[in-house]
């Protein structure tokens, strides 16, 4: 009887665990942390959570249902067992065999829990986050603006020097416009000049061409600048549509070397544009073939974790996204011309198509869409790096699995048959462009600060890596919903706050708090999104809204062009309403997947 009852304790503490580990769960079969925040509903990892989650009996291994291995006894595991109901209301393990989901989560599980092959594949899958980062946002430093001034022909030719004091006395407030010359003659005397009257100036003189901002003469057209970013942002549909078909059809490593190669030519290209036209439209072809690496790098890490680890192997890609921000702040530092910065941080993409050689294909989608025998193979692998044993039969059982069928169409119409439905996409479709408005918003003015720029950069990027460390505990220990209120509400608070406080310093750590609070939220979006909508129509609403959000993203690098108080109320205004729509949807923590 009592090891009975420990077996009894032991199956609830499972059930207990299991339900803390839904969100990441959902998580990792979605999308990323911001990247992270970005990644391709893909349609097998969806499945296998829609699954798992789903699944009314909840699974022990052996080593936890044989309750005289739990005192200690070291016995041979023969076999997966399941949890069914006996008498007295005490469960008990029975031999069985499992299904193909079942037994590969058993086999992940009887791998342990972070061994030499974990740590290895791990580290691989983190780096290519280092350079998704740069590639993401280095339209930031490559397209920042430098100082300049109105060139005065009569005074100076067609050329001239940026510091030349003698033309300063004949340039207009406004520093597009100088005042009007004279009709005849050339001269630096302001008295030779009309005294009000201004023209717009015909050429310009940079302080420097370490931009594409100097280098294709865009002064004064700020919008063209702002534009680059935009651009950028509105191919990511296309590459998130791309990636997910990819990576679902030929594999998750192969859409990996694909995308990775696309991104290192098309970014070393960029370093080679002779014109403003070829850098955007090479900027639109980077981010739709190459964005997809990064993402599927992160469904690689997901897949190969047990349920309870991967949360902590989500949060590792987001760590590593952050600190690829920092690092992009250090090289934009080293080296400030932008076509030896593009060929610095496109180079290193040349090197990850060799990663075929290097990682595994993800066992899950081998024994999802492919052949079952080469899930098997690999699990063999893992076994033998970590040296512990899977059960045989298990990897026969993985082995024999069959094609997983595909399931029947949905419609998109489905997402709106119901007002609770309709509501829900509203909130979570407003919530997700406001995370990504500010997310990016804020991100692209952090160069803009007071301040050394690539410091405020890194600083910026720094709350990545606390984002991504805090939204893992507080998912669970707080609920999701209260966690993503009090996230958008900090981020609201922060930007709202510097129009009342004239302390510098004070103003700027607001600012980064403001990140801090929209990078979680961001990231929480995506566990809780999921869990809002039915199994049926679950993995839709995610791309939906995903894909709404890049409204958001797409008008982000358009705010440079306002004022600064206007920036501050439109990022705290979208902030602070996304948490009070929130306060329409419920709670999901611990809550049964709808179905």
């Amino acid at each position: 009887m009592l090891e009975q009852e420990k077996l009894h304790y032991s199956v609830i503490a499972l059930y207990m665990s299991t339900l803390i580990s839904q969100g990441a769960c959902l998580e990792a079969a979605s999308a990323g942390f911001v990247m992270a925040a970005n990644a391709p509903v893909d349609a097998a990892g969806a499945a296998a959570a829609d699954a798992e989650n789903g699944a009314v009996t909840r699974r022990v291994d052996a080593v936890e249902a044989d309750a005289g291995r739990r005192e200690g006894a070291s016995k041979p595991v023969d076999g997966p067992f399941e949890i069914s109901a006996s008498v007295d209301g005490v469960a008990t393990p029975t031999v069985a065999p499992l299904g193909g989901g079942d037994a590969m989560e058993e086999a992940l599980c009887q791998l342990g829990p972070f061994g030499p092959y974990q740590r290895y594949v791990l580290t691989l899958l983190c780096l290519p986050n280092l350079l998704a980062a740069i590639y993401s946002l280095n339209y930031v430093f490559v397209a920042d603006q430098v100082p300049f001034r109105c060139l005065v022909p009569e005074c100076e030719g067609l050329g001239g020097d940026f510091g030349n004091a003698s033309v300063q006395g004949l340039l207009a407030v406004d520093p597009c416009r100088r005042f009007a010359p004279p009709d005849e003659g050339a001269t630096c005397s302001r008295e030779d000049y009309h005294p009000v009257d201004t023209v717009e100036c015909d050429a310009f003189v940079y302080a420097d061409h370490s931009t594409i901002y100097a280098e294709f003469g865009l002064a004064c057209r700020e919008w063209l600048r702002t534009l680059v970013g935009s651009v950028r942002n509105a191919a990511l549909p296309l590459a998130l549509l791309l990636t997910g078909h990819v990576s679902d059809r030929w594999g998750r490593r192969t859409a990996f070397c694909i995308f990775s190669a696309c991104a290192g030519v098309m970014g070393l290209l960029k370093s080679f544009s002779v014109g403003y036209h070829m850098y955007v439209i090479l900027e639109f072809l980077e981010a739709a073939l190459g964005y997809g690496f990064g993402s599927a790098a992160y469904i690689m890490v997901v897949e190969l974790a047990r349920p309870s680890l991967r949360a902590p192997f989500a949060c590792a890609t987001g760590v590593a996204y952050g600190a690829g921000g920092v690092l992009f702040a250090w090289l934009a530092w080293r080296l400030p011309h932008w076509r030896a910065l593009l060929r610095a941080a496109y180079a290193p993409a040349l090197l990850l198509p060799f990663y075929w050689r290097l990682v595994d294909e993800s066992p899950r989608w081998l024994h999802a869409t492919a052949t079952p025998a080469r899930a098997a193979d690999v699990l063999r692998k893992a076994a033998r790096w970590n040296k512990v044993t899977i059960n045989e039969e298990l990897l026969k059982s993985i082995a024999a699995g069959k094609r997983v069928e595909e399931r029947q169409s949905v419609s998109w119409l489905e997402l709106v048959r119901s007002r609770a439905m309709v509501v829900r996409l509203a909130v979570c479709g407003w919530c997700w462009i406001a995370a990504a408005f500010t997310y990016y918003g804020l991100t692209i003015n952090s160069v803009s600060l007071s301040g050394e720029k690539h410091v405020n950069f890194a600083l910026n990027m720094a709350m990545e890596i606390v984002a991504s460390l805090l939204i893992m505990m507080a998912l669970e220990r707080f609920g999701r919903r209260r966690s993503i209120l009090a996230s958008f509400a900090l981020c609201g608070v922060a930007c709202v706050t510097p129009l009342f406080v004239s302390h510098f310093s004070a103003s700027l750590w607001l600012y980064f708090v403001g990140k801090l609070g929209a990078t979680a939220a961001f990231n929480s979006l995506y566990v809780y999104t999921a869990e809002l909508f039915p199994t049926r129509v679950r993995s839709r609403a995610l791309a939906t809204c995903s894909l709404v959000g890049r409204v958001g993203s797409v008008l982000a690098p358009q705010t440079p062009l306002l004022s600064k108080p206007v920036q501050t109320l439109l990022y705290g205004g979208c902030a602070l309403s996304a948490a009070l729509v929130l306060l329409a949807v419920p709670e999901t923590r611990r809550t049964p997947l709808l179905h």
